[in-house]
């Protein structure tokens, strides 16, 4: 009977620490069930952006959506709705660029991840395109069947896309990167034009829509879909509230990730993503600021 009565104060001791341990974390800002969830994981929290040819090598904000949401009575926050007006679009058909102006491409069955930029994905070794770089060589690259963007021909699939923080112009090809790069090439060193025809859509980023989710939201990007399903199992243990909805992180971040919205209404969730960030994690309100910064100064020069 003393022994029972014994264990049951012990339980009850250990209980009274543990609450008062998890109010000390807690008064720190660290969530304590985030913390044990990712004690077991040891995987990179995140990818470091590298800008590079390719859908990984640039930041794509028309990619920042809602790919799934459900209604909740307590949202205030309307997320997806934000996210709808973050980025301004203009569409011209039959754009004309020359051939110079190209300066990313999206696909390629080269690692386009490892260039730079066009000018190291044209040097690349070996190059069995260029050839003697000779004006024959430039009218066989242009003439291959998967170079689809020459004025005068029509494309349903390709077309061009730019962004205001981005300098580059995108050419969103179906394939023919090589050719294509090569006369690129060869036309710059022969000083010869190369007319390119296609839609192009311009996107820029809306800076009321930025500093309003700046104010608002933290957007935690989670690498693996896994990782994102414990963390927010995690947070509502630790009665942390997230915003409700499945948010996909562009491309850039991963083919996989995800981003866990945080709302800065609640002081619990405005700690818990500080504890998130100071764990490795990418908030990408940061880079939005970071990217509509360099959208105003590239307006200011040329302007």
């Amino acid at each position: 009977m003393m022994g029972w009565v014994k264990n049951s104060l012990v339980r009850q001791l250990d209980e009274v620490a543990a609450r008062r341990h998890r109010s000390a974390l807690r008064a720190e800002g660290v969530p304590l069930e985030v913390a044990l969830t990712l004690a077991k994981d040891s995987r990179p929290r995140h990818s470091p952006f590298q800008q590079s040819l390719g859908q990984s090598g640039h930041r794509d904000w028309t990619q920042l959506r809602a790919s799934k949401r459900w209604l909740d009575e307590n949202d205030q926050d309307k997320l997806d709705l934000v996210l709808t007006s973050l980025v301004r679009t203009t569409r011209t058909k039959g754009a004309e660029f020359d051939i110079q102006e190209v300066t990313n491409i999206l696909l390629s069955k080269s690692e386009l991840s490892s260039f730079p930029s066009i000018q190291a994905f044209e040097h690349r070794s070996p190059n069995n395109e260029y050839r003697q770089g000779s004006r024959a060589d430039l009218q066989r690259c242009l003439a291959h069947d998967q170079v689809r963007c020459l004025k005068g021909t029509l494309c349903v699939g390709d077309s061009f896309t730019s962004f205001g923080w981005d300098e580059r112009l995108l050419l969103n090809n179906q394939g023919g990167s090589h050719h294509l790069s090569t006369a690129r090439r060869i036309a710059r060193e022969l000083g010869v034009k190369v007319p390119l025809q296609l839609d192009h859509e311009h996107h820029v980023l809306d800076a009321n829509a930025v500093h309003f989710i700046e104010q608002s939201v933290s957007l935690i990007v989670v690498p693996y879909p896994d990782l994102w399903d414990e963390l927010k199992f995690a947070l509502r243990r630790e009665q942390i509230p997230v915003i409700p909805g499945c948010f996909r992180a562009p491309a850039c971040y991963g083919d996989e990730a995800m981003v866990l919205p945080l709302s800065l209404r609640s002081d619990s969730a405005t700690s818990a993503a500080a504890y998130l960030r100071s764990c490795g994690f990418v908030d990408l309100v940061d880079h939005l600021i970071e990217d509509l910064g360099a959208q105003q100064m590239r307006k200011k020069r040329l302007n």
